[in-house]
């Protein structure tokens, strides 16, 4: 079902406005959302496009919150917001529905990096992965970042070296409390003490589960 454009939708800040059509129904999308699909894109290894997976209003609210939260990081005017999420850079026109273009992290072996919770399941929760984890963290802390969800599915835990460096590649910008933040610092600094005890929370449970063993 091809999504139908929404009108909402906006170009980020320095992202290229739509130009002609990528053609992605002709390959598999590397990762498969409730509501997003993600395609390398044909033109650029090194780069993903998101499409809505259906043309409801949901899946395309999603396609503009990342659009509107990529525009508030970008007026903070600091780079350093950037080291762990990958800015958009552009806005294309697909076969698929309008999909947005963004950095795709790969391993140091050039395969498509995977989400945290799949990495956890593979090799359990190597002290190399905490390092990573406590890093991510402190980075969150460092930027004052309250992000949506920071959950295992929507971090990427990226290889390269001998260890680990995790992404934030969705749920950059938490609207529901994005209110109460900004009464305070500290209070924003509670939130986001709060929002890391809940993804620890969700990280215990994930150790607990049968491992699947190493990707072939």
């Amino acid at each position: 079902m091809k999504p139908a454009r929404s009108p909402h939708a906006r170009t980020p800040a320095g992202a290229a406005p739509p130009a002609q059509s990528l053609a992605l129904s002709g390959q598999e999308p590397f990762a498969r959302g409730t509501k997003r699909h993600c395609y390398v894109h044909p033109d650029d290894p090194d780069l993903c496009v998101k499409v809505a997976a259906r043309a409801d209003e949901d899946c395309l609210r999603q396609q503009r919150w990342d659009l509107e939260d990529c525009e508030r990081l970008r007026a903070r005017g600091a780079d350093s917001v950037f080291d762990r999420i990958p800015a958009i850079t552009g806005v294309v026109d697909t076969d698929l529905g309008r999909g947005i273009v963004m950095r795709l992290y790969r391993d140091r072996d050039g395969r498509i990096s995977r989400n945290l919770s799949q990495v956890i399941r593979e090799h359990g929760l190597t002290p190399s992965l905490v390092r990573a984890i406590d890093g991510m963290k402190r980075w969150l802390r460092t930027e004052r970042l309250l992000t949506r969800d920071t959950a295992p599915y929507n971090v990427v835990a990226v290889r390269s070296g001998g260890g680990w460096t995790l992404m934030i590649i969705e749920g950059w910008e938490n609207r529901k409390y994005r209110w109460l933040a900004s009464l305070h610092p500290s209070v924003k600094d509670r939130l986001i003490a709060r929002q890391l005890r809940k993804f620890d929370r969700r990280l215990s449970r994930m150790v607990q589960a049968p491992r699947t063993g190493p990707r072939p």
